[in-house]
């Protein structure tokens, strides 16, 4: 018997995007094989002299998010070496409504790895069942429903390091585009996804505008303090964003609204360069469209960019 782990490690411990190395549980004993590779699959990851591969994972309902692409991959490596695949199915926190465009062809990638809305409303083995159906043959592929009435039982338990509150799941589908962005997101601070702040922000402007978006988010002006990054210690001007209760949720809107009022009210604004250093590549490979932000750079409302998606 072995453990898998993909993006972030079992200890919940390695930053975004970093490589997972292999290791040893200090629970079980049991050896921890990494599946995730710094952006896709571990070229190492090995399923020898298994019988069966059971995947149980808490995805959140978003596009760019790893775990569900990691396990894809694996369950189909697995299928085409004749290994049981059970995977168990786990509710999508946020339901199954949709909201965003599906990606573009060219800009598929492994955080655009579904031809899905960036908010697809799928479970885990929905997902999963897309990828693996070609080798679905090759072995028995099971689907156990582990919880989807989305009954927290057991209390909440952070998916991963960076959403450690329900709020943050919430707000992560418009809150990651920061990502992509000079603005921060909270990350290394206690408002990770549920924050925004940079060095002369117009918080208080931005906290009012919030709460006229009908998104089904509120924000507070307040300084928020990150202990990472450039600004590591220094408390910058931000909001604190909440999901309003009893209100309809529609996290990419605000995520949408959010960049269009940065790019009209924040002048140091920009867009982050891609890996290959084009410029703004990285809000293109995350959202997995480039439309995104070339209606936004030509000056179109958020509005009018998320009416068109519909």
């Amino acid at each position: 018997m072995r453990l898998f782990t993909p993006e972030h490690g079992m200890q919940l411990s390695a930053g975004a995007g970093e490589p997972v190395e292999h290791g040893i549980d200090p629970l079980t004993g049991l050896s921890v094989h990494s599946l995730y590779g710094g952006g896709g699959l571990a070229d190492n990851a090995s399923f020898d002299d298994l019988d069966t591969l059971v995947i149980d994972l808490r995805d959140i309902g978003v596009r760019c998010y790893t775990y569900a692409a990691t396990a894809a991959q694996a369950a189909r490596r697995a299928l085409e070496q004749h290994i049981e695949v059970i995977v168990c199915d786990r509710a999508n926190p946020l339901g199954p409504g949709a909201e965003g465009p599906r990606p573009e062809p060219s800009r598929r990638s492994f955080l655009a790895f579904f031809d899905v809305p960036f908010v697809h409303g799928h479970t885990l083995a929905e997902l999963l069942s897309r990828h693996v159906a070609p080798a679905i043959g090759a072995a028995s592929y099971l689907v156990y429903p582990a919880d989807i009435n989305l009954r927290a039982d057991l209390g909440w338990a952070p998916p991963s390091p960076a959403l450690s509150h329900p709020d943050a799941v919430t707000a992560y589908a418009g809150l990651v585009l920061l990502e992509a962005t000079n603005v921060s997101e909270g990350r290394g601070s206690a408002l990770t996804f549920r924050s925004a702040s940079a060095p002369d922000l117009k918080a208080q402007a931005l906290a009012k505008a919030i709460a006229g978006w009908n998104t089904g988010f509120h924000a507070i002006a307040g300084p928020v303090t990150s202990m990472r990054g450039d600004h590591a210690g220094t408390p910058l001007p931000g909001v604190t964003v909440w999901p309003v209760k009893a209100q309809h949720h529609a996290p990419l809107s605000l995520g949408v609204h959010l960049l269009a009022w940065l790019r009209d009210h924040h002048p140091d604004f920009m867009w982050l360069p891609g890996h290959d250093g084009s410029p703004g590549g990285a809000i293109d490979t995350l959202f997995g469209r480039s439309d995104l932000r070339e209606k936004l750079d030509q000056g179109q409302s958020a509005g009018d960019i998320i009416a068109a998606w519909r």
